[in-house]
């Protein structure tokens, strides 16, 4: 399954195969458009054109995306993934992966970024300095947009310092509760938005 004849010709058997299995005229039509690029990782990945990208998410609706990826282990022996491609070439994936790498590091800089921060604020005392010293630091605090970042930024923050402060299993005194309050009030107040709801923002951001 290495050259692009093997790839287009697995393809086409898999088109044949899901139309016997799947009455449903414009998935066939899907399928026809979609352009097989290559097999990376464990995906067999399928590509679209500009004109016909629309059609991409027939492929992978619960229903269609399980018919075609066992036709493909039926005709293969192995176990794919389908994956869809905005394009139709190894240049397009190459620059997908190449931009799904970026982001990944961007997450995971992020992530330690905000991990660093939890680690010092070791009281409540240095959460509310960072909660404040966040907000100094942001580009265009005044404008509404920079504050909803700010605020999706913080809660991650002030959510794992909890995990240190407030560890699951333990009773949580009145101070605590009040040293929790200091904070979103704080986040409030820098943000303008009442901290009952930077309160509930963080409970759902706890709950996921």
């Amino acid at each position: 399954m290495q050259t692009d004849r093997d790839i287009k010709a697995i393809w086409n058997q898999v088109v044949d195969q899901v139309k016997h299995k799947v009455i449903h005229p414009t998935l066939w039509r899907a399928l026809e458009a979609a352009v097989p690029v290559l097999v990376d990782d464990g995906q067999f990945v399928v590509g679209f054109g500009p004109t016909d990208y629309h059609m991409s998410g027939l492929l992978v609706s619960s229903d269609h995306k399980n018919a075609i990826e066992s036709a493909l282990r039926e005709l293969t022996g192995q176990t794919f993934t389908i994956r869809i491609l905005e394009g139709t070439t190894l240049q397009d994936w190459q620059n997908l992966k190449a931009k799904e790498q970026q982001l990944a590091a961007m997450r995971d800089a992020a992530y330690q970024k905000r991990q660093a921060e939890a680690a010092l604020a070791k009281s409540w005392e240095g959460l509310l300095e960072i909660v404040g010293r966040r907000y100094a630091n942001m580009p265009l605090r005044t404008l509404p947009q920079a504050r909803a970042k700010y605020i999706r930024e913080i809660i991650p923050i002030i959510s794992e310092t909890m995990d240190v402060l407030m560890p699951d299993g333990q009773p949580v005194d009145e101070v605590t509760e009040r040293s929790l309050a200091r904070v979103l009030d704080k986040v409030g107040t820098v943000t303008e938005v009442p901290s009952a709801l930077i309160a509930i923002e963080l409970q759902r951001y706890r709950e996921k």
